[in-house]
């Protein structure tokens, strides 16, 4: 039987945890602050008008974008992040990807409970609020400019960025496994990946420099400096390694390294 190689951290590190916990705190408060708000929203406003601005200059550059915020290209984006859990030599062994894939299915239900959380605070303090696309002006709106593209443009409550932060979560979880040059490339793809809703407007930097931000810390936190993510994977990888199997009998699919960790 081959046992399969851990992913998470096997001991405490309780200076690591507190860190974490205490700088997700800290951006977070320095964006609830009145000063640090406006100070946020300065450099929100700047990125907003330097990137959707920059739509009004291309047709070709706008359509680009477009076509980046629909949901196809949202269903694509998550297809590739799961090839580099699925398959090896992008930064993971054959022995790892099993508990890697577990393990960051793991890491989004984590983070559920901490984002509806957030999302509370947020919409209870008015942290919350319409994207910038609905506030600021000029602004190149997708649904105005290219209505034949069915490209996402807005929101009416934005904060925290759950696409940011799942990005931010996969990146981490990546490069905590193994730093490569493989996982550094999915760190650079990631962040590229963060930028379609900041071109059209759907979301302001803050629900990703901060909101983003402080899901991934307080997620990656129970992976990076505890042991408990790694026994809850131990108990979701047993309980799913004869879905695994089963799926692994299928023609064609049972030859993906993913179900023959082993070979």
């Amino acid at each position: 039987m081959i046992t399969p190689e851990p992913v998470f951290s096997n001991r405490w590190r309780p200076l690591t945890f507190i860190a974490l916990q205490l700088l997700a705190a800290l951006l977070l408060l320095s964006f609830a602050s009145d000063t640090g708000r406006e100070l946020w929203r300065s450099l929100d406003r700047s990125v907003f008008f330097t990137l959707n601005g920059s739509l009004f200059q291309s047709d070709l550059w706008a359509r680009f974008w477009a076509w980046m915020n629909t949901r196809e290209v949202d269903a694509a984006s998550a297809l590739l992040m799961l090839v580099f859990l699925v398959f090896p030599g992008l930064g993971l062994t054959r022995r790892q990807l099993q508990p890697a894939f577990t393990g960051f299915l793991l890491l989004m239900l984590l983070m559920l409970p901490m984002r509806e959380l957030l999302s509370d605070y947020a919409r209870s303090t008015g942290l919350s609020g319409p994207s910038p696309s609905l506030q600021l002006q000029p602004a190149y709106r997708f649904s105005e400019h290219l209505p034949q593209i069915p490209a996402k443009d807005s929101a009416t409550t934005s904060f925290p960025g759950d696409h940011a932060s799942v990005l931010l979560v996969w990146i981490g979880f990546l490069l905590f496994i193994r730093r490569s040059p493989a996982t550094l490339c999915a760190a650079g793809l990631g962040i590229f990946l963060m930028l379609p809703r900041l071109f059209g407007g759907a979301h302001w930097f803050t629900d990703a420099a901060v909101g983003g931000m402080c899901l991934a810390l307080t997620t990656l936190a129970w992976a990076w400096a505890t042991p408990v993510a790694g026994w809850l994977n131990q108990w979701l990888l047993k309980g799913l390694t004869p879905l695994y199997r089963l799926a692994g009998r299928l023609p064609l699919l049972g030859r993906l390294p993913f179900f023959n960790p082993g070979q």
